[in-house]
């Protein structure tokens, strides 16, 4: 009798713990970024460009995010990006890329290439083909890709 109610005790502590309300388990996210995500980046921006949309930009660039690659030196963040091209006078009528290079470390990304835009400028009816080498740095972080820098440099012919 005495080995039964130790038994049944037993049992029915293993009973109790299996019904416990076991934790949920968190979906882990990955930080490692992909060629595939760093490309859809890419071509997210592209589409938002091309499609005059600033909205999109908001998500795809970060907010330490900084141009560089002016002229004169100088660079332009996030804010005065969207800000100058949600009120320009000109379109992008064509992006196209050549010699697209992704190299991944950890949760980094760098997207090396060429581009060619067809701007056109609705005040001067006048279009122009700009040919730029450019250097993106993007980041993913809690999940998330967005770019965090980006250099260009004309391509003179």
């Amino acid at each position: 009798m005495k080995k039964t109610v130790v038994l049944l005790t037993g049992i029915l502590a293993l009973s109790a713990c299996n019904q416990m309300e076991k934790p949920q388990q968190q979906e882990v996210i990955s930080e490692t970024i992909t060629k595939d995500e760093a490309l859809d980046l890419l071509h997210t921006w592209t589409n938002a460009y091309l499609s005059g949309e600033a909205a999109p930009l908001i998500e795809v660039l970060d907010d330490s995010w900084v141009y560089s690659g002016s002229g004169d030196g100088t660079t332009s963040n996030k804010v005065a990006t969207i800000d100058e091209f949600s009120s320009a006078d000109y379109s992008f009528d064509e992006i196209k890329y050549q010699n697209l290079d992704v190299r991944l470390y950890g949760d980094i990304a760098v997207v090396r290439g060429s581009e060619r835009m067809v701007i056109l400028d609705s005040t001067k009816q006048d279009t122009t083909i700009l040919r730029l080498r450019f250097t993106d740095v993007y980041q993913k972080k809690d999940g998330k890709v967005k770019a965090i820098a980006t250099h260009s440099s004309p391509i003179v012919e």
